[in-house]
């Protein structure tokens, strides 16, 4: 019986011992899961500003872009009344 004793003892230390380097790891896992977490943080939130700045460079794009047209007609029409040759193409004009 004292044998038993003995072992079953030593049996329970062991798994004591097991379950100790299970918290510490878990510990050591916790405090590298919290890292990461911040660090995700921080990354989707510079990913929230990469998005809000891809935004407005789209809208000034578009902005651009409509600007272009704009002047593009006007100078359009601006050639074809300055045109004294009706029907003739700008690259027609005398002193080309």
């Amino acid at each position: 019986m004292r044998f038993e004793k003995a072992l079953l003892e030593k049996s329970a230390n062991n798994l004591l011992k097991k379950a100790d380097d299970c918290f510490d790891l878990a510990k050591t896992q916790h405090a590298t899961a919290d890292k990461q977490h911040e660090i995700a943080a921080r990354q989707h939130s510079n990913a929230d500003q990469l998005d809000t700045s891809a935004d407005k460079l789209v809208a000034l794009g578009h902005s651009l872009e409509a600007e272009a047209v704009e002047i593009k007609g006007a100078t359009d029409s601006v050639s074809v009344r300055s045109n004294p040759y009706p029907g003739a193409g700008v690259e027609h004009l005398p002193g080309d």
